[in-house]
């Protein structure tokens, strides 16, 4: 049988480091005219548009559709700036995985607080972005559990409903509150944001230091 298959992106599909968001904290400088507005802001299993509002806050702005349109036309500049760079990199054995489930029949999705822009600038840079037919983004909702039943109602339509079984991969302790908000199995990687001991609190389904650890599963 089928699994469908919800994965998150920084940290776990892309190597996640001080480089990963570069193109957003400069199109955020950029647009302030501010040397260090991302500071003290915890970018982790967030939306990026919820990010956006909250750098705002911290400057006594009010956000706006225009604020965000000007924020956006900025970051595309700036995601065309690195697209051909080693910013985005491929986590662990990330890519070899994604491409064996998908050969195996699996639906591929994804659940981030990325905007659909930053994902395929940096999923095409490692050639995965054509796996994924659909998924939940940034710009699907403010709080990572109206994303994640954005990309589950975007699944559905997209999607056979022959698969048995649901997962989400991600490397924050709040995907694993996103995967039970679904329903879902947890599959925590141990390469991001959050340590080892902070996921296991969580009780995840399976932990994993590589997606060759849970080859078996699918």
């Amino acid at each position: 049988m089928k699994s469908l298959i919800f994965f998150d992106i920084n940290g776990t599909i892309i190597a996640r480091d001080s480089r990963t968001d570069l193109p957003y904290e400069e199109a955020i400088k950029e647009l302030l005219n501010s040397e260090n507005p991302m500071e003290g802001v915890d970018t982790s299993a967030r939306s990026d548009q919820d990010v956006f509002i909250e750098v705002l806050n911290r400057h006594h702005l009010k956000y706006s559709e225009e604020k965000w349109n000007q924020f956006l036309e900025i970051y595309e500049c700036k995601l065309k700036k690195y697209e051909d760079s080693d910013v985005w990199r491929e986590n662990v054995d990330a890519c070899s995985f994604v491409k064996e489930v998908h050969e195996k029949g699996h639906y591929l999705s994804l659940i981030t607080g990325e905007l659909s822009l930053g994902a395929a600038y940096k999923l095409k840079k490692i050639g995965l972005w054509d796996y994924f037919k659909t998924g939940g983004f940034g710009e699907d909702g403010l709080r990572r559990v109206d994303i994640a039943d954005a990309a589950m109602e975007k699944a559905l339509k997209v999607f056979d409903h022959d698969y048995d079984s649901i997962y989400v991969i991600g490397d924050t302790t709040l995907d694993i509150q996103t995967a039970r908000h679904l329903n879902a199995n947890i599959i925590s990687i141990t390469t991001g944001s959050h340590s080892k001991e902070a996921l296991l609190s969580y009780e995840p389904d399976y932990i994993i230091d590589k997606f060759s650890d849970i080859k078996s599963l699918f």
